[in-house]
């Protein structure tokens, strides 16, 4: 993670420079993509998703796309993508309650009902 917030802190700090207002950014760490290469692809993506927290010090919403993402066809064993929704939501209730607070998702209906109940558990409070 530590490479990531790096990359992530100096996009914000291009953004103060060219003058873009803070309150129109977000912050994506990713998912597919900075990986370490000394890594598995599917590891790091996981451990990206578990360690989101950490980002939340860059004080800007976290953006995450992790729908039907291919280390979770690795963890599933599930080439096609197709067979991917349950780790889908599953990953995406992580990131909820990680911190996420936009998810990018192809299958939005199943998403925004995981997205309820997470923040809801995140919160720890009843409605």
């Amino acid at each position: 993670m530590v490479i990531i917030r790096k990359i992530l802190a100096e996009g914000l700090r291009r953004a103060r420079v060219a003058n873009i207002p803070q309150r129109r950014i977000v912050v994506d760490p990713g998912i597919g993509f900075f990986r370490d290469e000394r890594q598995p692809w599917d590891q790091w993506d996981a451990a990206v998703l578990v360690g989101l927290a950490s980002l939340r010090s860059l004080g800007r919403p976290v953006c995450l796309g992790v729908s039907r993402k291919s280390f979770i066809g690795a963890i599933l064993d599930a080439p096609d993508t197709a067979d991917r929704l349950a780790g889908s939501l599953a990953a995406t209730a992580i990131a909820v309650v990680n911190g996420a607070a936009v998810i990018r998702t192809h299958d939005v209906a199943e998403t925004r009902d995981v997205v309820r109940v997470a923040e809801r558990l995140r919160r720890g409070v009843p409605r």
